[in-house]
């Protein structure tokens, strides 16, 4: 089981996801440590929380791709909040596919987190962007 995990993390073969993050899908994430995860949406999107060990804007791209590397494998979408070494904080969404957008839509919104999927898959298909969509935010 160990070994599968370790597989996923560094899963080079989500090139677009480093692509639209703009980082080099062959350095490696900073060490994390997660806070918080929660699953909802019928299990089709993560919300996670992770600290990371570097500072920086960079590295929270890194981790966040790394993050998303694999993802579609059980969720369609996430949001991860990331704060760095020196606490500044970022926020990533991805949407990889309709399934959560579409859940959410035939069951209405019912967390900040459904809606923030929403407004970014809105504004997405108004710009008519290719999935996945990700969208890269400093918070502070």
């Amino acid at each position: 089981m160990a070994a599968f995990l370790l597989a996923g993390c560094f899963n080079n073969g989500d090139s677009i996801i480093y692509e639209k993050l703009e980082v080099n899908d062959f350095d490696s994430p900073p060490k994390s440590t997660v806070l918080t995860r929660k699953e909802m949406t019928n299990k089709t999107l993560r919300y996670t929380e992770i600290k990371i060990e570097k500072a920086g804007e960079e590295a929270a791209r890194l981790s966040v791709a790394d993050g998303f590397s694999g993802l579609n494998d059980h969720f369609s979408s996430g949001i991860v909040d990331v704060i760095d070494s020196e606490a500044h904080k970022y926020r990533a969404i991805y949407i990889g596919n309709d399934n959560t957008v579409d859940y959410i839509k035939n069951n209405d919104p019912k967390n900040e987190y459904e809606k923030v999927v929403l407004e970014l898959y809105d504004a997405m298909e108004e710009a008519n962007e290719k999935m996945p969509y990700i969208e890269f935010t400093v918070v502070e």
